[in-house]
């Protein structure tokens, strides 16, 4: 039997009061309040730190914790199902009964996916639904916008639910012809694209809503004056089983299927489906998630983690609270963590760089560079001169005054662990405060702290890499 380790890495193949470090506080001052560790990752032995176990909100490198977890509680060869039912009977190409569109909570299912489904329904031989077309889902969560509190036309901040398409986006495009413009709505992946029934678009020429809910669709509107030329923006989706069910009829029009509208159901199938859809197995789905930083799909495997464990969560906050406690009882953590969910889109989420090295060193021996390899690539700014030779490997996360890189360094052979984590929490706190729920300006200063951060923690790394772990 292959274990969880030999098939990660694997994967991967194919695809203590220490010192301040004193170049990085003389020459590059913090930002802020800075707090950060090196860890040797073989013994744990703390190499260098400073504020290492005060609380920092963590952004995405949250995403590395939701790595750890999923790896940890689900079968690296999990896979999620997207699968059509028949209610009734098929005889000459007619159901004469109901169709069900049932969701497995596959974050990267896409058009192109669809398409295959209906595809499938064609070979099946079916032409014709003279009953209801259905839409469900397996249980967890399901949420209009992942984060209340931030930018809700933002395209990271999506709906969550069982029933996920295109990472619950759709892409407005606006296009000037002889006076006249063009506005389109397109269910979009690289190997389909359609147009997107559920969603409506238009041009806003005065003040009202951004967004609003009708019965069969939800509705875009951009400001005239953002579109004189012709362009294009992704959009979250609102209602995304409707789009999904939309999509998924027009796919089937294409073979020749002629169905009702969709509505909606409880009702889980149990008999075996007429198609399904199987995802990419979960390794692989993980290593997008890291290398695109898609909160979507890192709340989707955060989900599936917590149902194994303790069963389906209801909310987000609830699944990302038994993923918490399990790294506590684990004895991965000493202190209990503070996560809202598990994609680092909150500024409620608080952890310690202490905490966060302790579970990336977990993460390394458990799963060796399956775990590490997760992390990307990168090279320290600056000259490389005078530098030895180094392996370098991290997740990022920035929010407006908050700045943080964890991740992974060896040199000469010695692999260490590392989190730098640096926040204004005064200016973060005065943005919470006057929240403004379609407002992506960036904040007066917000350009000048962050790469003040980013000095600071290239001095710390180029002091780690020529002097610490020498």
């Amino acid at each position: 039997m292959t274990s969880r380790r030999q098939f990660i890495g694997g994967a991967m193949a194919f695809s203590a009061s220490p010192v301040r470090s004193l170049e990085a506080s003389t020459l590059h001052p913090s930002p802020g309040r800075t707090g950060y560790i090196l860890m040797d990752a073989e013994n744990g032995k703390v190499i260098d730190s400073q504020n290492a176990n005060d609380e920092f909100i963590p952004a995405s490198t949250t995403k590395a914790i939701t790595a750890f977890i999923t790896l940890s509680t689900l079968p690296p060869t999990t896979r999620f199902l997207t699968r059509i039912h028949a209610r009734g009977t098929l005889k000459k190409g007619i159901l004469d009964g109901d169709l069900l569109l049932v969701g497995g909570g596959d974050a990267a299912l896409d058009t192109g996916d669809l398409s295959q489904l209906a595809k499938a329904l064609r070979g099946k031989g079916l032409r014709r639904v003279t009953g209801n077309f259905l839409v469900t889902g397996v249980e967890g969560p399901k949420r209009a916008v992942l984060n209340s509190q931030q930018p809700l036309q933002a395209s990271y901040n999506p709906a969550i639910g069982p029933l996920c398409l295109n990472f619950n986006r759709v892409l407005l495009r606006w296009r000037n012809r002889g006076g006249r413009q063009v506005l389109t709505t397109h269910a979009h992946a690289s190997n389909r694209s359609v147009p997107a029934e559920a969603i409506a678009f238009r041009a806003l020429r005065t003040g009202g809503a951004l967004h609003g809910l009708e019965e069969k669709r939800e509705v875009w509107a951009l400001p005239a004056r953002d579109m004189r030329r012709d362009g294009e923006r992704w959009l979250p989706v609102r209602r995304p089983s409707l789009y999904a069910a939309t999509v998924f009829r027009t796919l089937c029009a294409a073979e020749g299927i002629v169905m009702p509208e969709p509505g909606m159901t409880s009702e889980i199938p149990t008999d075996p489906p007429l198609a399904l859809h199987r995802s990419d197995v979960v390794f692989a789905q993980i290593k997008k998630m890291m290398k695109y930083s898609t909160n979507l799909s890192a709340e989707m495997l955060g989900i599936a983690a917590a149902q194994q464990i303790e069963g389906p969560p209801e909310t987000i906050e609830a699944a990302a609270r038994t993923t918490a406690d399990w790294l506590k009882s684990e004895g991965i953590v000493q202190d209990k963590l503070l996560l809202e969910n598990h994609s680092g889109l909150s500024t409620r989420t608080r952890i310690t760089p202490r905490q966060m090295a302790d579970i990336l060193r977990a993460g390394h021996q458990r799963f060796g560079s399956g775990f590490s390899g997760l992390h990307t690539i990168g090279r320290l700014r600056g000259t490389q001169t005078g530098l030895p030779t180094y392996d370098f490997r991290s997740k990022t996360g920035t929010m407006n005054f908050v700045r943080c890189l964890s991740g992974f360094l060896e040199v000469g052979g010695r692999q260490a662990v590392f989190v730098i984590f640096s926040m204004d929490d005064e200016r973060r706190d005065i943005l919470d405060a006057n929240y403004a729920p379609y407002d992506e300006r960036k904040p007066p200063g917000s350009g000048r702290w962050l790469r003040q951060a980013l000095d600071h923690e290239n001095a710390l790394l180029r002091d780690w890499v020529t002097r610490r772990l020498l």
